[in-house]
């Protein structure tokens, strides 16, 4: 039997600064990895907005968060959690069906998937030109012409928020109407007027990304069933995303969108069971938040182990 003082479900940046801050705790760290290190975030081509980085890579930054850590002494156990049971002090984590990992506590950090068109070209221009966030990704098309698909609450949001930055944002929505809540809706017909740079098309939907290197151009059906092709630089995709908690959905409590419920020490309705960045419920999903809740979480698994001990 293998146990650990703390064992980290998912090698995103939140959990690797909660590995970090544990390692540095005194406390012995697991990391389980069922994919690549860094989770979305490693798909970026380029963060300008974390701190001390003027420009990196997301793929970068998540090896030097992950180089930081195994130094430390994490051990980083590649695979898929495939069942769980929490249990105070003795939590037990089975890998592909068979390894056995045991934790005084538990730092679920499996984070969420973007939901994605399925067409062609997408997969492809990850990163060269497809972004699930603007937040995240906006400043790198700094007056330049964007895509934005959706037509909620995230979509209409960021197409305000590109609109700032781009020279020109063109919404293609499925829908012959947005479905975002009203007061959003009023924010953003005041924009498009006030800026004259947000084109809509409503009841359109994406056939195709297309491009070399990166993305170079958009193939819509529009309205009247023609097809449009749109010279673009970059398309932002906001139809929604999909936290990766189903290995727990039947052992810890979750919202009506399937994302971790936690105190505000991160503890999860699990005694030792805490959860960090964008797999848990919170309105900001950033690298930075992530790794801040990573750090909360980290901390008071070392106070949880402390108080059983």
């Amino acid at each position: 039997m293998v146990k650990y003082d703390v064992v980290i479900i998912g090698a995103g940046p939140g959990g690797l600064t909660a590995a970090v801050y544990a390692l540095r705790s005194g406390l012995s760290v697991a990391i389980i990895e069922k994919g690549m290190i860094g989770g979305q975030a490693s798909l970026t081509a380029e963060i300008k907005n974390y701190p001390g980085f003027i420009n990196i890579s997301g793929m970068d930054l998540a090896m030097k968060m992950h180089e930081q850590a195994t130094e430390l002494g994490a051990e980083t156990i590649y695979g898929e959690v495939t069942n769980v049971n929490f249990a105070p002090m003795n939590n037990l984590i089975i890998v592909d069906g068979e390894q056995e990992v045991f934790g005084n506590t538990v730092i679920l950090s499996m984070g969420a998937k973007a939901r994605t068109l399925g067409v062609a070209g997408e997969e492809k221009f990850i990163g060269r030109g497809i972004c699930y966030c603007a937040v995240c990704d906006g400043a790198i098309f700094k007056d330049k012409e964007v895509v934005l698909v959706g037509g909620g609450n995230s979509a209409v949001e960021d197409a305000v928020y590109l609109s700032n930055i781009c020279k020109k944002v063109t919404v293609i929505n499925n829908l012959p109407t947005f479905t975002c809540q009203e007061g959003v809706l009023k924010e953003f017909e005041a924009q498009k007027a006030d800026k004259q740079n947000i084109v809509v098309n409503q009841n359109s939907c994406v056939l195709e990304i297309i491009g070399e290197n990166q993305v170079e151009a958009v193939k819509f059906l529009n309205d009247d069933g023609k097809e449009v092709t749109l010279n673009v630089d970059g398309v932002f995709i906001a139809i929604g995303r999909t936290p990766d908690t189903k290995v727990v959905r039947n052992s810890i409590h979750l919202d009506e969108h399937g994302y971790i419920a936690t105190d505000e020490n991160l503890e999860t309705n699990q005694p030792g069971v805490f959860a960090c960045g964008d797999v848990r419920v919170k309105e900001l999903r950033q690298i930075i938040t992530a790794c801040a809740d990573g750090a909360i979480a980290a901390t008071n698994a070392n106070s949880y182990i402390t108080n059983n001990d």
